[in-house]
């Protein structure tokens, strides 16, 4: 199992097109708990995250903070229907606080899918 993300630009695999890294500190996590580190590409000590999310991703609401801060940029809630869960996809409502880059908060909506749907 995967405990680490890599999101390159495009379709590079290149370490110059890195845009960043997310990682889940553990294989084992609590299905009802969610807390990922998410390093920008210029990060590369990965000593503090430039990111974290946190929340249960399960229950379908997850918080983006700014590195080991409270203070939150963005909110991703998975919307869960009988037709979705049948046809095996997720919605998602996502909230962005101004000045942060929508694309990159729906790339770790993404990565937070492919993370419990692997």
């Amino acid at each position: 199992m995967n405990t680490r993300w890599k999101v390159f630009r495009g379709d590079s695999t290149s370490r110059r097109d890195l845009l960043f890294t997310v990682v889940k500190p553990s294989v084992i996590q609590l299905r009802w708990s969610t807390k990922v580190s998410v390093f920008l590409a210029s990060n590369d000590a990965e000593q503090s995250p430039d990111f974290r999310i946190t929340g249960s991703y399960h229950d379908g609401a997850c918080s983006v903070s700014l590195g080991e801060s409270d203070t939150l940029i963005a909110r991703i809630d998975r919307r869960s229907t009988v037709v979705s869960a049948l046809l095996g996809k997720n919605a998602y409502s996502v909230t962005v606080n101004p000045g942060i880059d929508y694309a990159f908060i729906v790339a770790l909506a993404v990565v937070l899918d492919e993370m419990h749907y692997q």
